[in-house]
């Protein structure tokens, strides 16, 4: 490709590891005229060469008001015929959001079925997938192609996206690998420019070079702007040559040529945004306009008319040709596409057309955009729907009309993952009478997605109190969120107060059942009372939707003291939620999976999940529990001793969680810094980082948060010689839990600081109460920990014999769970006492968290597609992970890895 070598070979690669059954992604980015279009097609020519590949594409259209799944339209249609090999539930939400049926669905649920479509369409052959002006491609698409750009590793698929420098996206693609596109050299400018009569002296090619930035199209206008002499005294003159709004202008020069009905059609085809030839053809012909119009402007080379669809040459000539004409041939445009549609029974697409031209408040025309809005949530359109109702809110007739449609507008702005566009929103109506309880719950919900949770909880407590009496089901929910907001912030007392409220209300025995199961569980007076009813009884009174009574339950297990049972919970809840494709909860549920499987010393799979929950984080725009993802993902490396990855989550967990006030990242960031230095034997580094959670005034400690890293910080305290510090922490701890601690985690704790606090024998007593402690058996990183420290102690006392005992043990406990740096001085201290320990290994180390997670489903005796339905992966890539797999495993057939240890 002329003058892009280096990136014609990246795409080349890019095409190439498809081929071969890597599949990848590429974003390319940079100004208008740039050349990320002809790097597009050029990538559509090479597909096609060789072991041809099959080339899928679609454009963002710029516009005020898109389709939901607009671009999903022009992308898939070449093989919906694959459609019936998707489970069932995923192909009815993908022919819901394409207007095949009436089905419903959820973004999720869309986002997995774009995936299985693919990747059933590659296993005819490798797909190019070109995705063009990503910044105009509606939200709802994007996501969904996103969503699968990010899981397609092991499939025969490329995705090229093209995406402009000066415009926002409407999605977050910054973890995506970038090439981004400069301008050309001199030497290419000069190549650019003979072919086309443009012979310049080294001086004038020197300023149209520094003019241009060698922008590629507007070096190509400069050329057939006309006389050259003239554009050289433009450029003597001023310094400059057409480059940005100018290239527009000469484009337009080009437009203006053509006959005034082509002009007109023109017109026509810029204000349709899905590039159907018919739906233009059949627009233009209610404004008298033939289709022989399109004939001049394809041979001025303005267009392109492929069968189906038409395409502008560049994007700018689409907008150029837009925003030049007068209003009312935009409105005439419109309306002649609204009443084509209308009868074509495509009333949602005939009502935005309608409305992108209206000129005053119309109810009638609001409500009509109203309701399309909610056809399009109905199939998963969420984004569509934020931006169809903030229209149908801009042309209420009412004050009440423009409100409900507003706060409607941000709430399903939340929904859709767009947390600062319904910040917006309700700056909008700050000032408007808007009912109390309503500001307070949408106010409450956005600082809980993404803002201060000691906000969200003020603001989510008071609308429960004022829905208290009117609607108590609802309120109890809404305390229940308030108590996870206060959990966030590090304020106890506030998340024990607000399920405390729910027992109060005048709600179903089973609510209020669940509010003193919560309350109990975080007073830690919960015992292991069943919880599996709990989430029955709860759906007759609080809504299914979203899975929230097994959410509920989740939640109160997670803070429990059964940790396993809490474990089985969060699977079953995860199979709802996935089934019934709710990404914002399924967020929240893989944190708290994570962190019981950390508990559980079920590290491979706590990594999957906080991995997979990140994601999600980042597509759904929660930055509350991304900055919790991070934290725990920076314990894990740190219990692991992956200092580079531990530094690396805590760097990008702390970025966010301390503007936000988010205490409990916060301590679990600084909590995985501390456990990292004490691996690494940095003792010094260590006092430092966990004595700044209990100091007095500290932004990175709140209360009780902190208190799970006590033992740590005494620990290192003494070692550093700091006894004063060590004893002020056990003193705290026990005004904060009680002189025996107030629940049998806070005993164990609480045994394990004064054991290590004690300067005479007393320390064994204490450390044989911390090992006897309830539930202790179920926790295998803090007994391994206990062990280690009371095996240590018994070798400095000289009872060899009994050390030996103790360090065998944590170093098997440290070996299974892969805890290699806790391991290394647990071996050491055995060697010392006089014992040896051979090294176990495991399966579970040779494989990555994926792979251990699809080879534990595996073992389970669940098939590829089973697996990648529970994993949101595909089939191939699933059998690509356990192709891998086998090799490092030792083993020929899927059968034997039901006998390995896979952690």
């Amino acid at each position: 490709m002329f003058g892009r070598q280096a990136e014609s070979a990246a795409v080349s690669r890019l095409l190439a590891d498809a081929r071969a059954g890597r599949g990848g992604v590429l974003v390319l980015s940079g100004e208008a005229g740039i050349g990320k279009s002809a790097l597009l097609r050029h990538a559509a020519e090479l597909a096609l060469q060789g072991e041809p590949m099959r080339p899928l594409s679609c454009a963002g259209i710029e516009s005020d008001v898109k389709q939901a799944f607009g671009a999903l339209h022009q992308l898939l249609g070449p093989v919906l015929g694959h459609l019936d090999a998707l489970p069932a539930a995923q192909a009815a939400a993908l022919r819901g959001a394409l207007g095949i049926t009436d089905s419903t669905a959820s973004d999720l649920l869309v986002s997995a079925a774009v995936l299985g479509l693919l990747t059933e369409a590659a296993a005819d052959r490798p797909l190019l997938v070109a995705v063009d002006d990503l910044q105009w491609v509606d939200r709802a698409s994007a996501a969904a192609l996103l969503f699968a750009a990010r899981r397609l590793a092991a499939d025969p698929i490329a995705v090229l996206i093209a995406v402009r420098d000066s415009e926002p996206a409407t999605v977050d693609i910054g973890d995506l690998p970038h090439l981004a596109l400069g301008g050309l050299s001199e030497l290419d400018t000069a190549r650019l420019l003979s072919p086309l009569g443009r012979q310049l002296s080294s001086r004038w090619l020197r300023s149209v070079h520094a003019a241009t930035h060698g922008n590629p199209l507007a070096l190509i206008e400069l050329a057939r702007l006309g006389d050259p002499d003239a554009v050289s005294a433009d450029l003597a003159l001023t310094g400059t040559v057409p480059a940005g709004a100018r290239v527009r202008a000469a484009f337009l020069r080009r437009v203006r040529t053509l006959p005034s009905d082509s002009r007109e059609l023109l017109v026509v085809a810029a204000a349709e945004e899905t590039g159907h030839t018919a739906t233009v053809l059949g627009a233009a012909n209610r404004l008298g306009l033939s289709a022989d119009a399109l004939t001049p402007a394809e041979e001025a080379s303005l267009i392109e008319v492929a069968g189906p669809r038409l395409r502008f040459q560049h994007p700018l000539v689409r907008s150029a040709v837009y925003a030049d004409a007068p209003f009312q041939r935009r409105r005439a445009a419109h309306l002649a596409f609204a009443a084509h549609l209308a009868d074509q029974d495509e009333h949602d697409r005939a009502t935005w057309h309608r409305a992108l031209v209206a000129t005053e408040a119309d109810e009638e025309l609001a409500g009509a955009l109203e309701r399309s809005a909610d056809a399009a949530r109905r199939r998963g359109g969420e984004a569509a729907a934020a931006s169809v109702l903030q229209r149908a809110a801009r042309l209420s007739e009412t004050t009440e009309g423009r409100l409900r449609r507003t706060v409607a507008a941000a709430f399903v702005a939340l929904d859709s993952g767009q947390p600062e566009l319904a910040r917006r929103l309700v700056d909008e109506i700050m000032a408007e009478p808007v009912p109390t309880a309503t500001m307070a719950r949408l106010t409450g919900t956005i600082e809980l997605y993404s803002g201060d949770p000691a906000v969200a909880y003020e603001h989510l407590s008071r609308c429960a109190e004022l829905l208290a009496e009117a609607d108590p089901e609802e309120a109890a929910w809404l305390y229940m969120l308030a108590s996870g907001a206060a959990l966030n912030a590090g304020e106890l007392a506030a998340a024990k107060r607000a399920p405390r409220r729910i027992a109060e209300l005048d709600c179903s025995a089973a609510t209020r059942r669940a509010g003193r199961g919560m309350a109990r569980a975080l007073e830690g007076s919960l015992s292991g009372t069943e919880l599996w009813q709990l989430p029955e009884a709860l759906a007759r009174s609080q809504p299914e939707g979203g899975g929230r009574p097994w959410m509920w339950a989740t939640v109160i297990a997670w803070a429990g003291p059964d940790q396993h049972q809490a474990r089985r919970l969060a699977e079953a809840t995860g199979q709802r939620l996935r089934a019934a494709g709710s990404a914002a909860p399924l967020t929240e549920l893989l944190y708290y999976q994570a962190d019981i499987e950390y508990r559980l010393g079920r590290w491979a799979e706590g990594i999957a999940h906080a991995e997979e929950g990140l994601r999600f984080a980042h597509e759904t725009g929660q930055r509350g529990w991304m900055t919790n993802l991070l934290a725990l993902l920076a314990r894990f490396a740190a219990v692991r001793g992956e200092g580079a990855a531990c530094r690396r989550y805590a760097d990008r967990a702390l970025a966010i969680a301390v503007p936000l006030r988010h205490r409990l990242a916060e301590v679990t960031t600084n909590t995985a810094l501390g456990l990292l230095a004490l691996a690494e034997g940095d003792v010094e580094d260590a006092y430092a980082r966990l004595s700044e959670l209990y100091a007095p005034g500290s932004p990175h400690g709140r209360g009780y948060a902190a208190t799970g890293t006590a033992p740590e910080l005494v620990e290192a305290a003494v070692q550093v010689g700091r006894a004063d510090t060590a004893a002020a922490v056990v003193a705290a701890f026990e005004e904060w839990t009680g002189a025996d601690g107030a629940t049998p985690w806070a005993r164990i704790q609480l045994e394990q600081c004064r054991a290590l606090l004690a300067a005479d024998g007393t320390a064994e007593g204490h450390y044989q109460r911390a090992l006897a402690g309830a539930g202790v058996g179920e926790l295998p990183f803090a007994r391994a920990r206990i062990a280690l420290r009371y095996g240590e102690w018994l070798r400095r006392a000289r009872r060899y014999t009994e050390a030996r005992t103790r360090l065998r043990t944590a170093t098997q406990l440290f070996d299974t769970l892969g805890a290699e740096p806790w391991a290394r001085r647990a071996r050491s201290g055995l060697t010392a006492a006089g014992g040896a320990a051979p090294y176990p290994g495991s399966a579970a180390e040779l494989l990555t968290p994926q792979e251990r997670a699809v080879a534990r489903l595996a073992a389970d005796g669940y098939s590829n597609r089973e697996i990648g339905e529970r994993l949101f992966l595909s089939p191939r890539t699933v059998g690509s992970h356990l192709y891998r797999m086998f090799p490092k495993l030792g083993i020929s057939a899927r059968a034997q890895l039901r006998d390995l240890d896979l952690g």
